[in-house]
């Protein structure tokens, strides 16, 4: 199946758990709708335009941009977001009392198309399809939570994690997306081979980030390794603690189910190989659904004997400790556990099939489902199906 032929092929918007107040209150809510934008793009836009500080726009996430997504915004109560621009707008949605934090969104609505499959594959997806309606799906993180990790299975922050600070640096002036343009990986590939070289390396380093910590290295030395690592925004190094711990946390959950009775097939992420069930005992699957896993963090809840030593082996092979995960030397993002349940059921699912008016002689499916927060619609079609998406 093909997703995300067009951007409207792929419609998401996010669900409260309140509605938004009409009398006015501290803080208004603005929904954007955007296609074609990444959110930090859209949002940083959306401020220039109105002249609102970056620091009073609260989001609760990143939304596709090969997607027609809307998703909420706040800001204090003083400041005017609505506008609108070429491939988005924002426009006024009610009063809160606070701004936005996640504990307030209570998922997402999908409306999708799938394309270019002929009458079989058409038909495979459907009876997969009506599994997963009855019987959910492991919530696994999807690529899209990935998208900093390097070659080899590296984490960058499981170099941190082993105070292999020197070796994370270089990784970050090195690191570049699988599929960026040749000369970039080039000159990417070229830091990577001179580093340590700090006088070579300066011409390679066009990002204002990167010249600013080559400056720190040339007066430091390798002492500035630490200072360097703490130059790196908070929410980036978010991102890279949330990617690796979102690793930890599948590869856990697909070991464990393959050390159970059940039938289970193989779903390829750009971290390795996951198993998804396709069934699984009554018992199980209620457990799943019942029993959140915790993400890895060093102040995590006990696990259940079963998972912790799955989750203990899992470590061990890595060659961490969890007590390690708590980095004094980074001050600027942490590593913090959450429960996440293993098996999601999605709500009001319906489909229904009919002509690929893209693709002569093929069939698509329009595929419509709620899927609570922290779940992907990805993992379920990936679940549903090989999904082939388009080249970011």
């Amino acid at each position: 199946m093909r997703i995300k032929t067009k951007t409207d092929d792929f419609c998401v918007e996010e669900v409260l758990h309140f509605a938004p107040a009409k009398k006015e209150l501290p803080f208004r809510l603005f929904l954007l709708e955007k296609e074609g934008w990444n959110t930090s793009d859209a949002i940083r836009e959306a401020a220039v335009r109105k002249k609102v500080p970056l620091g009073n726009i609260r989001s609760l996430g990143r939304k596709d941009r090969h997607a027609r997504t809307v998703q909420f915004l706040s800001v204090p109560a003083e400041f005017d977001l609505a506008c609108e621009g070429e491939g988005f707008s924002v426009r006024s949605a009610g009063y809160s009392l606070k701004q936005l934090e996640p504990a307030v969104l209570k998922g997402n609505r999908f409306s999708l198309v799938l394309r270019d499959m002929d009458g079989r594959e058409a038909e495979r997806t459907e009876i997969r399809l009506e599994r997963i309606a009855r019987r959910g799906f492991a919530n696994y993180f999807d690529d899209q939570r990935f998208g900093n990790v390097g070659s080899k299975g590296e984490f960058f922050a499981e170099m941190l994690v082993k105070r292999r600070f020197d070796a994370a640096l270089r990784k970050y002036f090195s690191f570049c997306h699988p599929e960026a343009p040749g000369y970039l990986k080039k000159r990417k590939a070229l830091l990577a081979e001179k580093w340590g070289q700090w006088d070579a390396m300066e011409p390679l380093c066009t990002e204002p980030l990167l010249k600013k910590m080559l400056s720190l290295l040339k007066k430091k030395g390798r002492d500035g390794v630490l200072a360097c690592l703490r130059l790196i925004p908070a929410e980036e190094m978010g991102m890279f603690f949330s990617a690796y711990t979102s690793f930890l946390w599948n590869e856990t959950l697909s070991r464990f189910l393959r050390g159970e009775d059940g039938e289970l097939f193989p779903v390829e992420l750009r971290t390795g190989t996951v198993f998804q069930y396709a069934e699984l005992p009554g018992e199980l699957l209620q457990r799943l659904a019942a029993e959140p896993l915790p993400v890895a963090g060093p102040d995590m809840p006990a696990l259940s004997p079963d998972f912790d030593g799955v989750f203990s082996r899992l470590l061990a092979e890595r060659g961490v400790r969890l007590s390690k995960f708590r980095l004094k030397e980074i001050s600027q993002a942490y590593f913090a556990s959450f429960p996440r349940q293993c098996a999601v059921l999605p709500e009001d699912m319906e489909w229904k099939r009919e002509e690929d008016g893209l693709f002569p002689g093929k069939v698509a499916l329009r595929l419509r489902f709620f899927l609570p927060r922290g779940s992907y619609a990805t993992m379920l079609l990936k679940s549903a199906g090989k999904v082939q998406e388009p080249r970011t």
